[in-house]
């Protein structure tokens, strides 16, 4: 989120009457929340441009409560593509080159702990890379 996101995200919130939302500025690799605290996080079409997607989808994993889910939209490779592969496409769309496949999203989020892990294809604007929605959650034990 940008610095001239958070007037409009504020404002928006504010016309909905949304009260138990919060918008914060920061990283994904370090979310100043306290572990267990939020029910629900969503990602849009960040994690495929970190640089330690592990950190990422631990410090998700920590910052929700028990039964707390992600919701994440991002760029997945299909399996058979190898990181060169996808390196090449980020010619195409930006974002491409730091892209898990399907199997790595669903082993990281696993690796992390979350439950339930899925990932679906929704379109494809690169050869063999999707825009995909990510869902995840973590247990209540």
């Amino acid at each position: 989120m940008t610095d001239e996101m958070l007037p409009l995200a504020e404002k928006n919130k504010n016309e909905a009457g949304a009260e138990n939302v919060e918008f914060l500025k920061g990283t994904i690799e370090d979310i100043s929340l306290s572990g267990g605290s939020v029910d629900v996080v969503i990602s849009n079409c960040v994690i495929n441009l970190s640089t330690d997607k592990p950190a990422d989808l631990a410090e998700m994993f920590r910052v929700l409560a028990p039964g707390g889910r992600i919701g994440a939209s991002d760029v997945v490779a299909e399996d058979p593509l190898t990181p060169e592969e996808r390196a090449e496409r980020g010619s195409y769309v930006g974002c491409i080159a730091g892209a898990l496949s399907k199997t790595e999203y669903l082993d990281g989020l696993a690796k992390a702990g979350f439950t339930g892990a899925s990932v679906e294809f929704t379109h494809e604007p690169a050869d063999r890379m999707h825009a995909a929605i990510i869902r995840a959650t973590k247990p209540t034990n």
